[in-house]
């Protein structure tokens, strides 16, 4: 009699620790849903760029072009902003998410993202850091990152992958309409080929739909 007891009393313990590893596993899916897990992504449509860090560092490079990314410093995105007082009470300096696209532009099929972040300097001057992500392991993983100039000196006219290639659009300097803006812009495909982006057929030019890519007041300042 005790030991069929015993054994009763130990099928209701196997019972028990099998309803509490449920319940605690059904916690964890319902964490997972509700904030997102720290794993892995289903695709790179699901990345939260907005809420993002991203590699930045005060002696980037000014000068438009491909920049060196084998530093370590980041800096991390809230809400798509990273801005402090600039100092004069009235401008704020930092990084803005301004755009995400998603495309192939390694000519693999695959589909990838490109970034597009605005740095303000507090000042007048603004310029763009173009960022290209692949997806590997169910994360980001960065390709490159591109500088483009500020406003109508090779500043970001339009970034897009068109055929498996990145496509770079910058206003040109040489049609500029003061400081701000520039009657034209120049064309760059490349191509994705032994880790790196290589500039692939002639450059092209042709005349942007608008002379600066953010909004500018009779006054000739960018709103």
């Amino acid at each position: 009699m005790w030991q069929g007891e015993f054994k009763n009393f130990r099928g209701l313990e196997d019972c028990a620790i099998m309803l509490i590893a449920m319940r605690h596993f059904i916690l964890g899916l319902f964490l997972c849903a509700s904030v997102g897990c720290a794993g892995a992504q289903p695709d790179i449509q699901h990345v939260d760029f907005k809420n993002f860090s991203y590699p930045f560092y005060d002696s980037m490079s000014d000068e438009p072009g491909w920049i060196d990314m084998s530093h370590e410093e980041h800096t991390r995105l809230k809400n798509g902003k990273n801005l402090s007082d600039s100092g004069n009470g009235m401008t704020m300096e930092g990084l803005t998410l301004e755009e995400v696209q998603f495309a192939d532009v390694t000519g693999d099929g695959q589909t990838g993202a490109i970034v597009v972040l605005r740095y303000d300097t507090g000042g007048t001057m603004f310029s763009y850091y173009v960022y290209v992500y692949a997806f590997a392991a169910g994360k980001p993983k960065l390709l490159a990152c591109f500088h483009a100039g500020d406003r109508a000196n090779f500043g970001l006219y339009r970034v897009y992958g068109q055929n498996g290639k990145l496509v770079l659009e910058l206003y040109d300097p040489a049609k500029s309409a003061g400081l701000c803006c520039s009657t034209r812009f120049i064309r760059t495909r490349y191509i994705w080929r032994n880790g790196r982006f290589h500039q692939v057929g002639a450059k092209e030019s042709g005349t942007p739909k608008t002379t600066s890519r953010r909004p500018v007041s009779v006054m000739g300042i960018h709103q």
